[in-house]
């Protein structure tokens, strides 16, 4: 008797376990999500989940795909993501794996594998946004990594032309997009994210204000609603080219008037509180045509402004420096610049106290039109020029100093790229030179393109104005 009720009790067992074993089903294959292209030695984070058909908690870990695997996460809920960091040593193109574990120890698959391209040296991607005839003029990142990016749209918004702002992820995806203008033409310029998290927009309206084109300033929360908007000028036509807050939370704004001033046109620097509310406004220039096209609070709580001017200087038109004391008197002004047109279209103090001025040259260089980069000291005096471009039209838009000390500068080529107008991206050292070639493979729709040109990307985004 023992022995039969101690057969048939470990048969009640066996059998117990083969049920169990029976209802615990496998993991679903996590699904991984993660960046396309990092440099090496960059921190990367993947992220990834799967789903437990009988709902258990689930631990997941990945391979990278460079020899190495990831220890498990601690359990999660089923589809909650997990996510991890991984830093590769080497360039190269890698493909990233997740596995789950449920908590009786069953293991899904290997996922689908996540292709990422690590390079040694700069990388980039390429965007479009709208249509034909939409373009950009200003990009800042933002604090979330992101981008905003501020121009002209003809597809969307009120009517004609009007203000374009985009915001986007750290990978040019679109958050939200905003219009802002009326009936007529409505341009935004310049855009920069303010201390509130939101943005100030400068540009031109036709559509508002008391001439016929005056300077259009718009203030956004971090969305991109509007809070405020203001308009500046007189008569005549006005325009804004630049604007930036200042350490007062006011703002500062740099243009282009024909309303006021000595001349058939003038700089334009106005000052504002932080509801756009004017506090003064300044003109500079002599008998011809002046324009302003950026402005900068320096370190001093003055201000710096680039631009043009056809009323002193060498050439037909010369790149054009101001610098003011905190309510926009002049301290010093210099031009730059040779028989031919040159223009000042960014300008930023550098970490020595000097200035970098990023513009457009016909003088110098060797196509008709060239980027044209000028560092000078404290006081504007030239410390080395260069200029870069091919044997048609490019220029300069934008310029900043980067973490190493060097440049980069970004504008417009028709030299370069598959035909037509292009953003020329270009990497610099801290005496202007160019870094040396690398292959850089560079995503865009429809395809990737590698581009061999140093650090300069050749990236289509719609057709790009002339330098003022």
């Amino acid at each position: 008797m023992k022995r039969v009720m101690f057969i048939i009790t470990i048969n009640v067992v066996v059998l117990g376990i083969m049920t169990n074993c029976r209802r615990n089903k496998l993991p679903y294959e996590p699904m991984v999500l993660g960046p396309d292209s990092a440099q090496v030695n960059e921190s990367v984070t993947f992220t990834a989940s799967a789903t437990d058909p009988d709902g258990d908690n689930v631990a997941i870990r990945f391979d990278w795909g460079d020899g190495n695997t990831s220890n498990w996460s601690s359990y999660v809920s089923s589809g909650q993501s997990v996510s991890m960091s991984h830093t590769y040593t080497n360039a190269g193109t890698y493909y990233v794996k997740a596995q789950a574990r449920d908590v009786n120890g069953a293991l899904s698959g290997w996922s689908s594998a996540h292709e990422i391209v690590i390079y040694s040296g700069q990388i980039g991607w390429i965007k479009t946004y709208g249509s034909g005839g939409d373009v950009g003029f200003s990009v800042q990142q933002t604090e979330d990594g992101g981008y905003i990016i501020a121009g002209i749209t003809w597809s969307f918004g009120a009517d004609y032309e009007d203000v374009y702002l985009i915001k986007t992820d750290a990978y040019g995806n679109v958050e939200w997009t905003k219009t802002y203008g009326g009936s007529y033409n409505d341009w935004g310029y310049s855009v920069q994210q303010t201390e509130d998290g939101g943005y100030i927009i400068a540009g031109t309206t036709e559509s508002f204000g008391a001439g016929y084109y005056d300077v259009y300033l718009i203030k956004t929360d971090a969305y991109g609603n509007a809070e405020w908007t203001k308009t500046y000028g007189g008569s005549d036509d006005d325009w804004g080219w630049s604007a930036q807050q200042t350490e007062d939370g006011g703002y500062i704004i740099a243009g282009r008037t024909w309303s006021f001033g000595a001349g058939a046109s003038d700089v334009c620097l106005t000052k504002t509180d932080a509801y756009g509310n004017v506090e003064w406004t300044k003109t500079y220039g002599g008998s011809d045509q002046d324009g302003g096209e950026s402005v900068q609070q320096t370190e001093d709580g003055g201000y710096i402004i680039a631009g043009w001017t056809k009323s002193f200087g060498a050439g037909e038109a010369d790149v054009y420096l101001i610098k003011t004391d905190a309510y926009g008197n002049v301290e010093w002004t210099k031009t730059y610049g040779g028989s031919g047109d040159d223009s000042g279209c960014s300008v930023q103090q550098t970490s020595d106290g000097g200035y970098i001025i990023a513009g457009g040259t016909e003088s110098f260089g060797a196509g008709e039109a060239d980027v044209y980069l000028i560092k000078t000291d404290a006081y504007g005096n030239v410390e080395w020029t260069k200029t870069y471009g091919g044997s048609d039209d490019d220029w300069g838009r934008s310029v900043q100093q980067t973490s190493d000390g060097g440049y980069i500068i970004a504008g417009g080529t028709e030299s370069f790229g598959a035909g037509g107008y292009y953003v020329y991206l270009i990497k610099t050292d801290a005496y202007g030179n160019v870094s040396p070639k690398i292959s850089i493979r560079v995503a865009q729709p429809g395809g990737v393109k590698s581009m061999l040109r140093g650090y300069q990307l050749h990236m289509k985004y719609g057709k790009l104005r002339g330098m003022r």
